[in-house]
């Protein structure tokens, strides 16, 4: 099963991200927009695993939560990755001022190498996908749109769980299930 573990977000948040895609749906590119209603912020991708293999996630995660607390994120901001230059991915950005979100990753990376999961070879950036581009036809008009909203405010969003999710591909895109939530 394809599994990941991740933050969820509120609906008043997907709805601002919502009204930003139909904005951005204005513009002549093709972009595979993110359904706002899967949104979230993915801690670790974990791939293809084999179900008995998902209780050592379980684990992981719960003593990870165990040792955590609750703590205030923001969204706000928007970018490109991997540039300007040749953007592929559009995001909203995620903050959290006291590092407890960096610590949170830090502490399931490492807890997952412990229980055989391999490390992530490149370095995590919080944010939200909210489109892949396919195609650009109007670079400049998306650009200038993106500059314009790079620090606009989605809201404050509580973090008070951690999920466990599994991701079925489908040619209409991903359905995504909660395989456990558990509390900070």
């Amino acid at each position: 099963m394809r599994v990941f573990i991740a933050l969820n977000i509120s609906s008043s948040i997907r709805e601002k991200i919502a009204e930003v895609q139909k904005r951005l749906k204005e513009t002549e590119n093709r972009v595979r927009w993110v359904n706002p209603a899967i949104i979230h912020l993915t801690l670790k991708f974990l791939g293809e695993i084999r179900e008995e293999k998902l209780k050592e996630v379980f684990k992981a995660v719960e003593k990870v939560s165990s040792e955590s607390s609750s703590f205030l994120m923001k969204i706000e901001g928007m970018g490109v990755f991997p540039n300007f230059s040749r953007p592929r991915v559009i995001w909203a950005g995620v903050r959290e001022e006291e590092g407890k979100l960096q610590s949170l990753v830090s502490s399931l990376a490492k807890e997952l190498k412990k229980r055989g999961f391999p490390e992530e070879k490149r370095g995590w950036t919080p944010h939200l996908t909210i489109g892949r581009i396919k195609f650009l036809k109007e670079r400049k008009k998306l650009i200038d749109f993106i500059q314009l909203e790079k620090d606009k405010r989605f809201g404050e969003e509580k973090v008070n769980d951690i999920e466990i999710m599994q991701s079925q591909l489908t040619p209409k895109g991903s359905i995504y299930k909660i395989l456990k939530k558990v509390l900070l």
